[in-house]
């Protein structure tokens, strides 16, 4: 379908926790209105997550609904989801039990028994562009045929949550491939199933899967969803990509010449290319693709933001806010004598490669050790992981001329400030808003209007250079935290 490079778009985040959503309008280069709705990831047991899927399509019809009642008309409406989720579908295509999320940890024992086959786990790499660990709905379903045969057999279709919410605006089930390249089942080279291996290992025939489609696929909302959310007759659902992908755009990033830091509750790495890599470099290293002719490789960590979060509510007197200060007034205070070292493996590490038994510690913990340097040594321990993958993902891009940080922690400066110390490098970021969303409008629009974008938001750059005075302080913490690793 064509689309005009002239008009209100809107984009619609569909993320772990809450949905986002913003008003572009493409002549202006603004956003003019962003708006989210929040649902909830619950236990259902040990290691096991959940969501409920009518809560999330509630909160994205309410999204939609708050931006729908005061601008009936646009031009269209851009999807973009978090990546592999897993839901089960019956024969009208209604849920069968809750969404499976990618912090659900279930199938780690499955993830284990492919890796004891080395040619299995290298074709899956190599094939699939993903790495062993338990994020992938491949592995999730494993556990099913394994422990729940009966749900697999009764399904009609499996899906992702971005496939479900697409099929209730549109009336019609595809998978993007963007997301669809997030399974753990899916060629990313010849972008389509690989049926042969889905079958082999989770007894799953190819008639339970949607047909695939270009994240430009669109088609017409119909008439239930435009009543629920107040946008006219006719209008435009494109499928859009995976939050990865948006997420990088939205920043800032081109092809092959950058990499984005994503840190928010988890974190990532990662950067758009033209071509899969070659030889991966590390078990952890994962490609996806964006559309037919771009990929993002990286890696990701599921410790990051949430961390920070686990620590305030687990050994801290103070809130967030409240340490966050301290560490920026006291930034330049330090002694490598007395430093803290923390390893921050609260959750099941991925990178290299899935290893469920590191944990969480610390080390030089002494008599005179304050509580801000424990809080401190958090903040640290968490960039200082990510330093290590950085040194590897930043070799997959042709070029490494750009670094750009985006996710949630980029609202404490302190944050980025320590991140560009850390890795000695500069980072920038973009904007604080809705980067996402609008990443997502911005890769249906073309790299062009991406450039021309770019430039015009230009007030909003934030630049962070690397502390020359700590840079010296911090290359020392690293190799003394790496060493003990």
């Amino acid at each position: 379908m064509e689309v005009s490079q002239v008009g209100i778009y809107v984009g619609v985040d569909i993320g772990t926790t809450a949905v986002k959503v913003i008003l572009y309008d493409s002549e202006a280069l603004k956003v003019l209105l962003d708006v989210s709705e929040p649902y909830d990831v619950f236990s259902v047991g040990p290691s096991m997550f959940e969501q409920d899927p009518f809560q999330i399509e509630n909160a994205v019809f309410r999204a939609l609904k708050r931006v729908g009642e005061e601008f009936h008309h646009v031009d269209g409406i851009v999807l973009d989801s978090m990546l592999h989720s897993l839901l089960f579908l019956d024969e009208n295509f209604e849920p069968m039990g809750n969404v499976v999320p990618w912090v659900d940890e279930r199938s780690i024992p499955q993830v284990f028994q492919v890796k004891k086959d080395r040619e299995l786990t290298k074709f899956l790499q190599n094939t699939a562009g993903c790495a062993s660990n338990f994020a992938y709905p491949l592995f999730k379903l494993m556990w099913f045929a394994q422990n729940q045969p009966e749900k697999v057999e009764r399904a009609c279709k499996i899906v992702s949550i971005k496939d479900y919410i697409f099929y209730r605006l549109t009336g019609t089930l595809v998978s993007d491939i963007s997301v669809a390249s997030g399974t753990g089942f899916l060629d990313i080279h010849r972008k389509v199933w690989l049926t042969d291996v889905l079958k082999a290992l989770a007894n799953v025939d190819e008639t339970k899967l949607p047909e695939l489609v270009s994240p430009r696929f669109a088609r017409e909302m119909i008439k239930e969803a435009c009543e629920r959310t107040g946008f006219s007759k006719g209008t435009i659902v494109f499928a859009g990509i995976s939050d990865a992908a948006a997420s990088s755009i939205g920043s800032g990033a081109g092809v092959d010449d950058s990499v984005t830091i994503s840190s928010s509750s988890s974190a990532a790495i990662r950067s758009i290319v033209s071509e899969p890599p070659k030889d991966y470099p590390s078990p952890g290293v994962w490609c996806y693709v964006v559309d037919e002719d771009h990929y993002i490789d990286g890696v990701a960590t599921s410790n990051g933001g949430i961390v920070f979060d686990w620590y305030v509510k687990l050994f801290s007197r103070h809130d967030h806010a409240q340490i966050i200060k301290s560490i920026e007034e006291n930034f330049h205070n330090v002694d490598i004598s007395r430093a803290v070292l923390f390893y921050p493996f609260v959750f099941s590490e991925r990178f290299p490669e899935l290893d469920p038994r590191l944990s969480a510690k610390f080390l030089n913990l002494r008599g005179d050790t304050t509580e801000w340097m424990v809080a401190r040594s958090v903040l640290e321990g968490i960039i200082l992981n990510l330093r290590r993958i950085f040194d590897v993902v930043k070799l997959l891009p042709k070029r490494c001329d750009r670094i750009y940080s985006t996710g949630g922690l980029t609202r404490a400066d302190v944050w980025t400030k320590m991140l560009a110390t850390v890795i000695n490098q500069r980072v920038i970021v973009q904007s604080k808003r809705q980067g996402t969303a609008l990443g997502a409008i911005w890769h249906l629009l073309g790299e062009d209007h991406r450039k021309k974008a770019m430039e015009a938001l230009k007030g909003e750059l934030e630049v962070y250079e690397p502390d020359e005075k700590l840079v010296p302080y911090y290359q020392k913490l690293y190799e003394l935290w790496a060493e003990k690793l």
